[in-house]
């Protein structure tokens, strides 16, 4: 028998392939208590959350052209693929998304483990309620068209589970699911962690439990009861490292090359914007791109 090979190793984790599921991830998997203590120290106290929260709207405000691109990209697909209007986004954080897709005419609920986030996605009128992402079957009472998680499904301990729950207590008949999630261990990454010895930087231990390629990512979502039917990358920032532009660990650098691509995007978006989403589907296609967004319809 092939051993698993580790990818990653630090004194208490080790990333490698689950060999049930075909996806990477820490082993050993976090308990929940300790997931849940490294969360309320690190990220809940209220200190933190008053600096999250207000970076967060910071970010959003500057970045606000750009992030809508993002998610009119998303509600594109929906408008066009979705049996209807009602939209749940599962980690919706403060509500950015549900606040886009609400001014454009859908209906929308959001479920966040956050009180800040959940909070203040109320306080602008937004539908939202406090839950483990992990644990929420019993809190939503109805159906909807689509279900919506935007950079969650690397920090959960079962995403197989949420799968599950999603396919028989979330989503209407020919429902749509769309993930949003890193693209980790691509060609990409791996080349220029040899060329520069980065120490694979992308590894953000326990935050980021697992970490998919396209092809886990697409390879689970089917094996738990949907139908793929699109896969969009969004640009492969590592190429920038190549070009020689190694910005990782460099603040000053980042910021230049996250700018080159926020231009290159928005300048596609404007002269033709259906090219732009080609050539992302085309890059999901061969497993590039930073993130990928994949779209796919209950069975």
């Amino acid at each position: 028998m092939k051993k698993n090979k580790i990818l990653y190793q630090n004194k208490k984790y080790q990333i490698k392939l689950d060999k049930k599921y075909n996806y990477y991830h820490i082993f050993p998997v976090p308990a929940k208590k300790e997931l849940d203590e490294y969360y309320e120290r690190e990220f809940y106290n209220k200190n933190y959350s008053k600096q999250i929260n207000d970076s967060s709207r910071k970010v959003q405000q500057k970045e606000e052209e750009f992030i809508n691109m993002q998610y009119d990209d998303i509600l594109e697909i929906i408008k066009e693929r979705a049996p209807g209007k009602k939209i749940i986004d599962i980690g919706c954080g403060y509500g950015n998304f549900m606040k886009f897709c609400q001014k454009r005419g859908f209906q929308t609920f959001g479920l966040d483990p956050s009180d800040d986030a959940v909070d203040y996605a109320k306080q602008n009128g937004l539908k939202a309620e406090k839950t483990d992402i992990e644990n929420f079957k019993g809190l939503v009472k109805e159906k909807y068209h689509t279900a919506v998680m935007l950079n969650v499904f690397e920090h959960l301990r079962k995403p197989y589970k949420i799968l599950e729950d999603i396919r028989d207590n979330i989503l209407v008949k020919r429902g749509l699911l769309i993930i949003r999630a890193p693209n980790e261990f691509n060609k990409l990454q791996l080349i220029a962690n040899e060329k520069y010895n980065l120490k694979k930087w992308w590894v953000a231990i326990p935050q980021h439990i697992n970490y998919f390629t396209i092809e886990h990512l697409e390879g689970l979502i089917k094996r738990h009861g949907f139908e793929v039917f699109l896969k969009e990358s969004t640009f492969p920032l590592e190429m920038f490292i190549l070009f020689g532009d190694q910005y990782v660990g460099n603040a000053k650098l980042g910021k230049m090359v996250h700018e080159k691509r926020v231009l290159l995007e928005k300048t596609l978006k404007k002269y033709d914007n259906n090219y732009k989403r080609q050539m992302y589907q085309k890059f999901a296609e061969i497993g590039l791109g930073r993130e990928v967004v994949i779209y796919a319809r209950k069975k």
